[in-house]
């Protein structure tokens, strides 16, 4: 099935693009919200002045019937006047007359103030024509009735628009309160997201760097990115890792010639005994050949295969420590590899004066790990001890367990010269030497190293002047289920 791919750019600007939906979604609800309450605040002001005129015919109103005044009875009738433009005017604005019921009971009741105000007027001048007394009744007392109801009508309007405006108001509060927790939400969602297709890339590739760092040259997984931007960024890491490895097996290789190098002249001459004894055993059979027995020149036959035998294992054991396989991590006994990096520099011991001292007990267990590669780094651990100790001296090789059972302890110390204060923190760089020119690369320990950390372990070293060198080794041992199969 073919995998499906993204681009990282597509869903950044999909998420922006939410964000900004669910931002003009919220702005027009604000907006719609802010417009009402102004178109309110508005109809506020119609239903306070509706009431001041309204109040100020009450207010000329009483003054008419106390003290029967005919300004007040004009200022009534210009106040009437005032209330009936206003709600022409504003006729659809008005809350509390926005009912069709309200709307005809309120232009009715104005009506009917207007009409029995007009009567009260025909009474006022004629009565003040005529000369007598002034008797408004029943009409004062309807008149007052229908100016109460005017006033309760237009009080209800507006503390109507001002609840309207407090409701309002809480529904722009409530809006801007689930607003910032909705874009506080929506942040987080959105980081997380971002996060997730650009950190959790970046933080793989770091992971896996580590891991080159510490001699892990696996890829990493391509399957396990889906943006097509990471997607070509990991192809191009897994190619430099597989570059790396192939450089790295390369040094390592190169650190296996320069071993032989060193060792050739203790193997030339250990070479040499078993086939002088080859030589002289033939030539002194070729010379008695008649007047040897059958047992005697059987005898000397099988020496002739012993000392070849030992001759072609020399051989064998250089060629498989110069084979360039690529390592095959197994269950690796670490006691055996010890000892064959031993046979390899036991004439280098001989020719150099050094004795050999070696603590290891019996039943240790075994290590997942590569055999030639790890002889290489003992190899070069006891190539490196012995040109440290150019008057002779002691190699120690001790290895025990740790007491927690979990890894291996393997010690290669010297009685050597040491390595100074200032040279002991760069010993593990690579190209790094203390040896004369042309005696050494820099790769030695460098490679070593990365071959232990390769194996999970890791290396110490502790040294002082004219004192000797003790290089640590720490290895992880193998679980006791894996051991156990693999015993079996």
């Amino acid at each position: 099935m073919k995998k499906t791919t993204f681009r990282i750019r597509q869903r950044i600007i999909q998420a922006f693009l939410f964000c900004v939906l669910a931002v003009l979604i919220f702005a027009g609800l604000s907006f719609e919200t802010h417009r009402e309450i102004g178109r309110h605040l508005r109809l506020v002001e119609l239903a306070d002045d509706l009431l001041n005129n309204i109040l100020e015919i009450r207010r000329f109103e009483k003054n008419l019937f106390l003290y029967h005044q005919a300004d007040s009875l004009t200022e009534v009738r210009a106040y009437i006047d005032r209330v009936h433009e206003i709600c022409c005017s504003h006729e659809q604005e008005i809350l509390g007359l926005r009912e069709v019921a309200q709307q005809s009971n309120f232009h009715g009741i104005l009506k009917k103030y207007q009409e029995t105000l007009g009567q009260i007027e025909a009474i006022f001048h004629d009565t003040t024509r005529a000369g007598g007394a002034l008797n408004f009744s029943p009409l004062d007392e309807t008149l007052r009735n229908l100016g109460q109801e005017l006033l309760s009508l237009a009080s209800r309007w507006a503390k109507q628009e001002r609840l309207a405006i407090d409701r309002l108001y809480l529904r722009a509060m409530y809006l801007f309160v689930i607003s910032v927790v909705v874009f506080v939400i929506l942040g987080i969602l959105v980081a997380w997201y971002i996060s997730r297709l650009l950190v959790r890339p970046l933080f793989q590739m770091q992971q896996y760097m580590e891991k080159i760092a510490h001699g892990d040259f696996n890829p990493i997984p391509e399957s396990e990115c889906r943006s097509q931007e990471f997607f070509t960024l990991f192809k191009a890491f897994n190619r430099m890792i597989r570059e790396l490895e192939h450089h790295q097996e390369q040094v390592i290789q190169s650190g296996k010639i320069a071993a032989i190098g060193t060792l050739t002249s203790g193997v030339a001459h250990e070479l040499n005994n078993p086939i002088n004894n080859i030589v002289l055993t033939a030539e002194a059979m070729k010379e008695d050949f008649p007047k040897l027995s059958q047992e005697e020149s059987m005898e000397m036959i099988h020496d002739i295969l012993v000392q070849s035998q030992r001759a072609s294992e020399i051989v064998k054991n250089l060629l498989d420590f110069s084979r360039s396989e690529r390592p095959e991590m197994e269950p690796t006994d670490i006691v055996n590899v010890i000892r064959d990096s031993v046979k390899l520099v036991h004439n280098q011991l001989l020719l150099s004066g050094v004795e050999l001292e070696q603590n290891i007990p019996p039943g240790l267990p075994p290590v997942y790990g590569d055999a030639r590669t790890l002889q290489q780094v003992f190899l070069n651990l006891f190539i490196n001890a012995i040109q440290a100790m150019k008057g002779g001296g002691t190699l120690t090789i001790r290895v025990h367990p740790l007491q927690d059972g979990g890894q291996l302890k393997i010690e290669v110390v010297d009685s050597g010269i040491g390595i100074s204060p200032e040279d002991l923190p760069h010993i593990f760089e690579p190209f790094f030497t203390t040896k004369k020119v042309g005696r050494g690369t820099g790769l030695g320990l460098s490679v070593s190293y990365g071959i232990i950390q390769k194996h999970g372990g890791h290396m110490e070293v502790h040294s002082q002047r004219n004192r000797g060198t003790t290089l640590t080794i720490y290895l992880p041992v193998m679980k006791e289920e894996k051991a156990a199969e693999w015993i079996t």
